[in-house]
């Protein structure tokens, strides 16, 4: 059991991992094609800030605007906003959901869910707790089921051979 919970957990990170490369890789290449300056490093703000649900993504993008404010002045930087918007709204409704929903095996709804759960019960550590918590009890439940369900048979419906 213990094994399906570090699968559901691993299945997480490997998701949150896939999701946050994407996200900055489109994220840098925006802010190049802007020249900001010190792309690369936003890039990489952008990569740990994948990793801290929510609140992660609006803090890096926040930066990248910040810093193509003030290297590239008040017309860049509406451009860089659109960027990182774009890019947080595709990572957040598509990408997330869908990589997540296949490396962790849950249906993209209950991922959804767990995270507004969480936000709502216990704040930021509740919605970075959330998914890999539910995805460890995913893993349990699977391997119960899969572990009682095949040791328990049926009873034979036949009739008796002695009538």
């Amino acid at each position: 059991m213990a094994r399906r919970a570090f699968e559901g957990v691993g299945g997480f990170m490997r998701g949150t991992t896939v999701v946050a490369f994407i996200d900055a890789v489109f994220i840098t290449v925006g802010l190049l094609i802007l020249s900001v300056p010190g792309a690369l490093g936003l890039g990489t703000i952008a990569v740990i800030g994948a990793y801290v649900p929510c609140l992660g993504a609006f803090v890096s993008g926040g930066v990248a605007v910040l810093v193509a404010l003030a290297g590239r002045g008040l017309v860049i930087a509406p451009w860089a906003l659109g960027v990182v918007l774009v890019v947080q709204v595709l990572e957040g409704n598509v990408l997330q959901p869908m990589i997540r929903s296949r490396t962790v095996r849950m249906h993209p709804v209950v991922i959804l869910v767990k995270l507004t759960a969480g936000a709502s019960g216990a704040g930021i550590v509740g919605v970075l707790l959330a998914v890999p918590v539910t995805a460890a009890a995913f893993g349990l439940v699977h391997e119960l089921r899969t572990r009682y369900a095949s040791s328990e048979e049926p009873p034979s419906a036949e009739p008796s051979a002695s009538s």
